[in-house]
């Protein structure tokens, strides 16, 4: 059986790498269903469930990642946070919350930094979420996750200034995140300077959104009614 789910995975793999979503998931389906034991492919196929907004499906097939004891520690690691961006999207941000607190205080890589500096200023706690995002900035401060995080988080302490200040370093690294642009262009506008705040918001409509993304496409063209509404 695992034979025959291997080969259906690498077909799934191929297809993946290819860009072809659809027929990957059809193969690593297939894979899964005859018993699919390498690992890369059950972590390629959660990825694709996540990005395509299939959460629980996304967590059973992590969880399978991270219960097989079998499977390297690295691998277990990659089933385990990706895993916690399943549980978050589920709703159980609290579970989310843990296990990468878990994760990190064996591991420190910008990965953890994103992810869990994100979900703490989603909690709402912005003073834990403010203090665990400047370490996450101590680590790494060009990456653009940590940069846009520290962003949020001022953002929503009402601290524009020093916001407006890491989003613009974030956009300076990495110019495509839809989340920091979003939040500029709201800067922007809340300054009065509607023509850059357009600007910013229909960069972000063009960036890759998907159902991961902080962000989403609704968000950004609410703003640009209000936009269109005012002038």
């Amino acid at each position: 059986m695992g034979f025959i789910g291997n080969i259906n995975g690498f077909l799934g793999y191929m297809y993946h790498i290819r860009g072809n979503v659809e027929k990957a998931k059809i193969y690593y389906k297939k894979g899964m269903d005859k018993d699919m034991t390498n690992p890369s492919y059950k972590l390629a196929y959660g990825v694709i469930l996540l990005k395509s907004g299939e959460f629980k499906d996304a967590r059973d097939v992590f969880r399978d990642v991270l219960l097989n004891r079998e499977y390297k520690e690295q691998i277990r690691y990659m089933g385990k946070m990706n895993l916690s961006l399943a549980y978050w999207k589920l709703g159980e941000i609290d579970t989310a919350i843990e296990m990468l607190k878990e994760l990190h205080q064996k591991y420190r890589n910008s990965r953890i930094y994103g992810a869990l500096g994100y979900l703490l200023i989603e909690k709402g706690d912005m003073k834990e979420a403010l203090d665990y995002n400047l370490e996450a900035l101590d680590y790494d401060d060009e990456d653009p996750v940590v940069l846009d995080n520290l962003g949020q988080t001022y953002y929503r302490m009402g601290r524009i200034d020093e916001a407006k200040k890491y989003f613009l370093k974030a956009e300076s690294i990495k110019d495509d995140q839809a989340a920091t642009l979003y939040h500029l262009g709201c800067i922007y506008q809340q300054e009065g300077d509607n023509d850059k705040a357009k600007e910013k918001f229909l960069k972000a409509l063009d960036c890759n959104i998907n159902p991961l993304t902080t962000i989403s496409r609704e968000d950004i063209e609410r703003k640009l009614a209000e936009l269109d509404s005012n002038q």
